[in-house]
């Protein structure tokens, strides 16, 4: 970072996204840790100018699977690759059953959209039961002037 204007903004997020892996403070990490088992931490070194950054790790989600609806979605097909298909989402909407199955997980990267997290709601209420401020989520996301998408915001 090379503003300093920014850094006590920086201080107080809990995740922040980078070019690399998203960066989680320690209260989140803790939390994380403490209500999954297949998420990992690395440790980074995050400088504003000469004044390093302390509390913050790489997060690693290993786990990818599909997540979006795709017949409730609006997109556009950025290759022809049908094994390997590279969407534009104008509007994505999630499955419902992610996590319904027996699955022993409760994160995961979305397959169609891999910079997106995708949590389940057993680790979303971990996260509000922990009071942590400033995460929002959503089943949703519309980039459209529809306005579609809702937030739930602690």
């Amino acid at each position: 970072m090379s503003k300093k204007s920014n850094l006590n903004k920086v201080k107080s997020a809990l995740i922040l996204e980078s070019s690399g892996p998203n960066l989680v403070n320690k209260l989140l990490k803790e939390v994380l840790e403490a209500n999954t088992n297949t998420l990992q931490f690395f440790d980074v070194e995050l400088y504003c100018e000469n004044e390093k950054i302390e509390g913050f790790f790489a997060l690693n989600v290993p786990i990818k699977i599909p997540c979006v609806n795709i017949e409730k979605s609006e997109y556009r097909l950025l290759n022809f690759d049908v094994n390997n298909p590279k969407y534009m989402f104008y509007y994505m909407k999630l499955k419902d059953d992610i996590f319904e199955k027996e699955l022993n997980f409760d994160v995961t990267l979305c397959e169609e959209m891999p910079r997106t997290v995708v949590i389940s709601e057993r680790i979303k209420k971990a996260l509000f039961n922990a009071n942590l401020k400033g995460l929002q989520f959503s089943d949703s996301i519309d980039i459209t002037p529809q306005e579609r998408t809702i937030y739930e915001k602690i």
